[in-house]
């Protein structure tokens, strides 16, 4: 018997729903498997020993032709290039960049900077006012004013924002928190509604509103909208995570209840293995949906309360704890340290009862690489529970393999009886192998040697 195991996590504590979290892996569809998918370990993170100060790293940035397409990062209230450091620049953020070919602006919700490749230096905005977020589009940069409805432009290519060149969100007189550039438009988000603003060709209005397609749905705050793909994802008002439009909702109760009772909230996008990813980092938590398959996992560091990477340009991670710049390892240990994977199966039990004679799991066996030492047959547990998760039993191991034991059986016998509301099982995985897991099965018949 095939046991349902969950591809896609979910916390739901209304209603007392079984939890069905898939921790530092992720579904991907597999056209070799009879459910169709399976979850794939994520890599370990590598530490690049490239540091950004003490941190924590606040934005990445990295443009194509954009002074030399280097890697440039805010942390801990200043700007470095690479491992460099250029200058103070001041904000609590969230940190936006963007740039020109012989410019690079930065702002976090106060001055609005510029760096040159030689000088850091504040741009002259209008009233001196904060700008919390920047976009370039059409060669101009695109400034949001803080605590108005009002958003500046720039002359083209240059630093000079005149106190005139500026419009104001029209709908509705709600104040900007966000913006993107996405296609030949920006997108204005509001505490109430969502504005497009196409790129034109007047000199004296560059952007003009698009009329007829404004939605009546504000976003979170500032740093709760990115690009992802060929379009772009929010988190509204009413603590939805939605794709392009406010109908094309993307998160589900549990996650919604858990964005609602954050205090921050971040919605970045990451690459892995060629996929791009959207993350939602949230206060203890960072959720992460491929864009192939569109189902939720978390991410998590052991000994954190989050996923240490907080922030993504370039292939390159930044850490939230301190200043490290991190990129996807070859290996499954995350940051020299324990890289765990954890998933359930489960499936509910009406009436009677069922003896569960054997559990086994179908994985990559006989992958270790080790030869010698302590993970030359790796480790796998896993433990039961027979009221929705309530409680749990012991851990129970199993082994994954020597090297080259490719028909390894993993299995676990004996594990007792179960009946109503069900079965659930949880299984993890510590030891630095590659893991990935098509299907979990009860009471099969052993067949063959």
């Amino acid at each position: 018997m095939r046991l349902a195991f969950g591809t896609s996590s979910n916390e739901r504590t209304r209603g007392d729903m079984p939890e069905l979290p898939v921790v530092n892996m992720f579904a991907e569809a597999a056209t070799t498997e009879e459910t169709g998918v399976v979850l794939q370990s994520r890599p370990g993170l590598v530490d690049r020993v490239v540091d950004m100060g003490a941190g924590p790293v606040q934005a990445l940035f990295k443009g194509d032709g954009v002074l030399d397409s280097a890697l440039y990062g805010v942390s801990g209230g200043s700007l470095y290039r690479e491992g460099v450091l250029i200058g103070l620049v001041d904000g609590s953020g969230p940190f936006s960049m963007a740039g020109f070919e012989d410019k690079l602006f930065i702002a976090g919700g106060a001055s609005l900077w510029v760096y040159d490749g030689t000088t850091l230096s504040a741009v002259t905005f209008p009233d001196s006012a904060p700008v919390i977020k920047i976009v370039v589009l059409g060669s101009r940069l695109v400034a949001i004013r803080g605590d108005t409805e009002k958003f500046y432009w720039s002359d083209v290519l240059s630093t000079t924002i005149d106190a005139l060149s500026f419009a104001t969100a029209e709908q509705q007189p709600d104040r900007l928190k966000d913006m993107l550039a996405w296609s030949d438009s920006l997108i204005l988000f509001g505490s109430e509604t969502v504005e497009f603003w196409p790129n034109t060709t007047d000199p004296d209005l560059p952007f003009q509103v698009l009329e007829g397609r404004t939605y009546r749905r504000g976003i979170k705050g500032t740093g709760c909208a990115t690009l992802i793909g060929p379009t772009f994802a929010w988190v509204s008002d009413t603590n939805q995570v939605c794709l392009e439009s406010p109908e094309n909702i993307i998160s589900g109760p549990g996650l919604e209840a858990r964005i609602e009772a954050s205090s921050s909230v971040k919605l970045w996008t990451f690459y892995l293995e060629g996929t791009e990813f959207l993350a939602l980092t949230l206060d203890n938590e960072t959720q992460v949906r491929p864009l192939r398959t569109g189902l939720w996992s978390t991410f998590d560091s052991v000994e954190l309360d989050n996923f240490v990477g907080h922030c993504f340009a370039g292939g390159v991670f930044g850490s939230y704890v301190d200043g490290r710049t991190m990129e996807w390892g070859e290996g499954w240990e995350d940051l020299a340290s324990t890289l765990e994977r954890r998933w359930r199966a489960g499936a509910p039990i009406n009436a009677g009862g069922v003896i569960l004679s054997s559990v086994q799991v179908r994985t990559n066996v006989g992958q270790t690489s080790f030869l010698v030492g302590n993970y030359t047959n790796p480790t796998i547990e896993m433990r039961s529970s027979r009221d929705a998760g309530k409680t749990w039993g012991n851990w129970r191991q199993a082994r994954l393999g020597e090297q080259g034991n490719y028909r390894k059986r993993v299995e676990w016998k004996a594990c007792g009886m179960a009946s109503r509301p069900g079965i659930l099982l949880e299984f993890r995985v510590s030891d630095p192998v590659d893991l990935r897991v098509s299907d979990v099965l009860v009471n099969e018949p052993i067949l063959g040697l």
